[in-house]
Formats: C-alpha cells, structure tokens, sequence
C-alpha cells in the first residue's frame, strides 16, 4: 500500500485528488493520512468527499474514513467501469475540480462513460467549466483524450446548483506534450456570461476585454452570454473566461469572477491583464494548466516538454505526488513565481481489459 502524507508542500485538497487518481488507474491500493494538513480547517469538506465518492463509485470499491473533518482515508480500488454516473456535491462546490479528478479515470476505461456532474460552474480558486474544457482539457485532447464537455446550467455561489455534462471516449494510450516557447499568438477567443443579471453586464466585462486586447495588437472573439428563463442559474453571477487558440500551439487562458459591488469593467480587465501578462512570458501553457498536465504528461508515452508563466507551489506538489505515485523524474527549470521548464517522461499507461 503506497502511503501518502497530504500535508506535503502545500498541503491542500489537490494531493488527495490526485493520489486517488493515480490509485484508480494503477490499481494500487493508497493510504493517504493529514489531508488537507496545510488548510483551516484540515480534514474533508463537502466538495472533497463528493469527489472521494465519485472515484469510489466508479470503482465500485468503499473507502474507509469517508466522512466530513476526515483526516485520514484508505481505499484499495477494483478496476473502474465506463457507464452513465451522477454525481451531486449540493453546494456550490466547484465541478471542475471533480472532473479533473475522474476524467483522467474515464479516459482508460472499457468502453463510453457519461458523467453528469452538479454543484458550481464558476468557483473561487479553481477553473471556470469554460477554462477547463477550452484550455486544460484541450491541451490533454493534443496528447489523445478524447472528452467532451457540456455547461447544461450554471451555477454560481452560495446555492450552485450547476449541472455540466462530460462524455468520455476510452483511449489506447496518450502521445507526450511537446510545445515550444515563445509561440506566436494573435488571436483571443472567449466568453462572458451573466445570469440574473441585466444584460449589460455580460456586455460591459467583453467590451473591457476586448479593448484592452485589442489595444495590444490581439484580434477578439468574445461571445456574450445572458442566462434567462428557465436556463437561469439559482444564484445571479457572472464571469468572463480568454483563451489563446489552439492553432498557436499554446495553452492560455485566464478568468475573472463578478461579485456584488465589484464593477463588470472591472471584471473584464482582470480577465484580460492576466492573461496579457501569462502570454508576455512567452510560456505555452498558464501556470493553472501547468499543474492540471502534470497528470496527463507522466501517463503519456515518451518525454513531454513544455513551459508555463509561473512556477507554483501547485505545479511542485503535482510534480512530487507523480514522482512518488510512479517514480519517475521530472525535470523543473525555474523558481517560485517565475516562467518555469517543465520535462517529464511518462510511463506509457495503456488501457487495460477490464474484466465484467
């Protein structure tokens, strides 16, 4: 049983999820102890057991010290199934955290699998569905993945209520990531969404983008989205996602989140100056997606290479998990806040037969 102590480096939520990837995929059976260590409170909130869950369901496996406040948990898992699943973290726990975690999975597995996932679209601290699905799951769709994504609701803090559904196609194995720096992009696509909310506000987070972009040489497409009706979210929010397209061989993208009182200009000039400032670096990925491929490049087969806009305690700490979940080596060229190398020979995980 591989041991894992989730207070390591930065101690939070994105140790567990991993560990009970790799886990899943292996077929290794792991005990991971302090999680969520460097967090206040430590220990499973809400969103974190849902996703605990979910692995667990598609292993068709019980997970012992699966409760609220749990510190510690041990889960020997059976092969996973392809199917149709639902999984609802009741809150506005954010969704795609729990689809980093078991698309991966899915991508392996005997046959097609739908996921319809509930909770929230648009979160703090974790990737709108948007940025998942247009930038780190279509660097991982470069590498084989077959997935798709669909936002069926929104769902923004407190009641959530979002429901977004992943379709999976079973692949043989994934090639490596090989992306050169400094690409060339001139083209910015994006979104920007408002529910419950008057429509100028989608309007005015574009139109802020869109200048300050354009501004600096970018052509636009940002396309404004007003929820009404019976689409509408349960809570009013908004946002606006960016993105570089894939032709330029580089994986950016960047968001900013409306809050009360917090003005929609404002909303699309964060949007746009970060990820002004990630493409000035002359990176290929962003430093969110940089972490969320950590995952994908150990699998894949053959050495991938790639550079991200910063190097974070959250590219480290998947770094350290891949290395003692396969043992394998990676290579890191940076420091702490600055553009970063990142080498990686993956171990070649194939699709194994699964037996009924």
């Amino acid at each position: 049983m591989i041991e894992i102590d989730g207070s390591m480096m930065e101690g939070g939520g994105q140790i567990l999820r991993m560990a009970l990837t790799y886990s899943a995929l292996l077929q290794a059976p792991v005990k991971i102890f302090n999680i969520r260590g460097g967090r206040k409170p430590p220990g499973l909130k809400p969103q974190h057991l849902t996703t605990v869950e979910a692995v667990a369901k598609l292993c068709n496996t019980r997970i012992e010290g699966l409760e609220v406040g749990s510190k510690e948990l041990t889960f020997a898992p059976k092969p996973p199934h392809g199917g149709e699943y639902v999984f609802d973290i009741k809150t506005a726990g954010s969704v795609s955290l729990l689809l980093q975690s078991i698309i991966p999975i899915m991508a392996f597995v005997d046959s097609n699998s739908k996921i319809i996932a509930k909770g929230g679209t648009v979160v703090r601290q974790a990737p709108p569905i948007q940025i998942l699905d247009r930038v780190i799951l279509e660097s991982a769709r470069s590498m084989g993945l077959e997935a798709r994504l669909k936002t069926i609701r929104e769902g923004f803090y407190p009641k959530g209520g979002g429901e977004v559904e992943a379709s999976i196609q079973p692949i043989e194995d994934l090639k490596p990531l090989i992306l050169k720096p400094k690409p060339e992009i001139r083209f910015v696509e994006g979104v920007s969404v408002c529910g419950k909310l008057p429509e100028h506000v989608a309007e005015r987070q574009a139109r802020t983008a869109e200048k300050i972009l354009n501004d600096r040489g970018f052509r636009t497409e940002i396309n404004k989205v007003v929820i009404k009706g019976d689409s509408a979210p349960l809570s009013p929010g908004s946002y606006i996602c960016l993105w570089s397209v894939r032709e330029n061989s580089a994986f950016i993208g960047a968001d900013a989140l409306g809050e009360r009182g917090k003005p929609a200009e404002r909303v699309g000039l964060e949007a746009a100056e970060s990820l002004l400032s990630q493409i000035e670096t002359g990176a290929s990925v962003d430093f969110h997606t940089a972490d969320n491929l950590i995952i994908w490049c150990s699998l894949a087969k053959g050495e991938s290479c790639f550079t991200a806009s910063r190097l974070t305690p959250h590219i480290l700490a998947a770094v350290e998990l891949a290395k003692r979940m396969l043992k394998i080596s990676f290579e890191v060229d940076g420091e702490l806040g600055k553009p970063v190398k990142i080498k990686c020979r993956g171990i070649g995980f194939r699709k194994r037969s699964v037996p009924a």
